[in-house]
């Protein structure tokens, strides 16, 4: 009974019970609602920005004893960025520009200032590539994008405003130096723990589909719908009383909330599809669940809010009698 009722709360169950409901009243197989699940996230290897490895002479890695760039080079056995986590690697490059720009300062031998200076010159080139495989190659990221674990409540737990905090402040790293190693770390926690972005992808793919369905079975349905006059049509006042109270109370609500999720976020998904430095692949990704989706999504809701209107308006059957 518990499980049933959690279950009551989410935007398949809505649908699905609209569904059997319908077809319960008018005697008919029910329509066999398809699943839905998000298209596979682009393969990571072909995200991936190659950034070479740069090495320094041993010599010239003792030369930086009076900076802390020296500490900062020893914790990678003298090799500037050799580091696997996409976010680990980006806080190590970002502290590493910062530690050879204060060497700089405090080098007066100008043989090692000319190499420090080649050095930052290579390390700020390569900083958008190593942001860039932060945005496309974290994990967290792509479990927010593309996980198919569930769908949105329309409720406060879906983590809007959370998502586009943390969204905006990765985006905005790729114009500053920043290294605030446990504010990056909690923000791509959030994307994990609350993938906003895939819930709500994966909600307007399932909505969308199953309304389709529903809309193409009503109209094979068209003949026990039809209006007499004089006479009562029970059929269609039952039916009329599901459609307010699944469609109407139940799906309607969730899909509101996901049109306003929708154009909160559309601003910072356009900075990322619009990004230089992000790959084509991850652009088009975000354009086909974002754009493309939510186009097909807003399609299937018109045509079957089009089937009901002309329905009541053909049955002379006022909004208030919904």
């Amino acid at each position: 009974m518990l499980l049933a009722c959690n279950r009551a709360d989410t935007i398949d169950d809505h649908l699905y019970e609209y569904a059997k409901r319908m077809a319960n009243i008018l005697e008919a197989e029910p329509q066999q609602l398809l699943q839905v699940s998000l298209p596979p996230y682009p393969k990571i290897t072909s995200l991936q920005q190659n950034i070479p490895t740069t090495t320094i002479k041993l010599t010239d890695f003792y030369g930086l004893k009076h900076c802390e760039l020296y500490s900062l080079v020893a914790q990678r056995n003298t090799v500037l960025g050799r580091i696997q986590l996409p976010s680990t690697r980006y806080m190590y490059e970002a502290e590493l520009i910062n530690a050879l720009q204060a060497c700089l300062i405090e080098t007066t031998d100008l043989q090692l200032q000319s190499k420090l200076t080649d050095w930052l010159t290579l390390k700020e080139k390569q900083r958008p590539k190593v942001w860039a495989n932060l945005i496309q190659t974290s994990h967290e990221i792509k479990h927010s994008l593309a996980t198919n674990t569930g769908f949105i409540y329309g409720t406060p737990s879906d983590g809007l405003n959370e998502t586009k905090t943390a969204l905006d402040y990765l985006i905005k790293l790729s114009t500053n130096n920043h290294s605030a190693n446990a504010k990056l770390e909690s923000q791509l926690k959030q994307l994990l723990d609350s993938p906003l972005p895939a819930r709500m992808w994966h909600t307007q793919l399932l909505i969308g589909i199953q309304l389709d369905q529903l809309t193409s079975w009503l109209q094979n349905q068209a003949s026990q719908l039809q209006c007499k006059s004089g006479k009562k049509n029970e059929k269609l006042d039952y039916l009329t009383n599901v459609f307010r109270l699944f469609f109407i109370e139940k799906i309607q609500p969730i899909a509101g909330q996901l049109n306003h999720y929708h154009y909160q976020l559309t601003s910072t998904f356009e900075e990322l599809v619009n990004h230089p430095h992000l790959s084509p692949s991850f652009k088009q990704y975000i354009h086909t669940q974002h754009t493309l989706g939510f186009d097909e999504y807003s399609n299937a809701m018109t045509e079957h809010l089009r089937f009901w209107q002309e329905l009541f308006k053909n049955c002379n059957i006022s909004p208030q009698q919904i």
